[in-house]
């Protein structure tokens, strides 16, 4: 079960109060490797043909908020995914990344 407060301080909120300057002297602290999630475009883009729906994608976006607040990045979009969110979900591609944003406000989006 995914808590229903505000998922742990992440690098996108280091972004928002400290701007560019502040995230990249944050980045440049870390010790070890920051790593990136791309299984928000590639996992499902290449294993499923792009047809995971928002609505999907948003059912896990919380417990990767909560659970994962240490990524660098999550990679959400590029390569098919615009192009099938309308055309074969029917789906804004505008609104996905919105949607997404609100259940994911603390971890940066990354496009391909």
């Amino acid at each position: 079960q995914t808590p229903i407060k505000r998922p742990p301080f992440g690098l996108k909120d280091v972004l928002r109060a400290e701007g560019p300057e502040g995230s990249a002297k944050a980045v440049r602290k870390t010790q070890g490797s920051l790593i990136t999630d791309t299984t928000f475009r590639d996992a499902h883009q290449s294993l499923l043909a792009t047809r995971v729906r928002t609505l999907d994608l948003l059912k896990i976006s919380p417990f990767v908020a909560h659970n994962f607040s240490n990524l660098y990045s999550v990679e959400n979009w590029g390569g098919a995914t615009f192009d099938v969110a309308m055309r074969f979900l029917h789906e804004c591609p505008w609104e996905r990344l919105e949607q997404m944003r609100k259940e994911m406000p603390n971890i940066p989006f990354q496009m391909l």
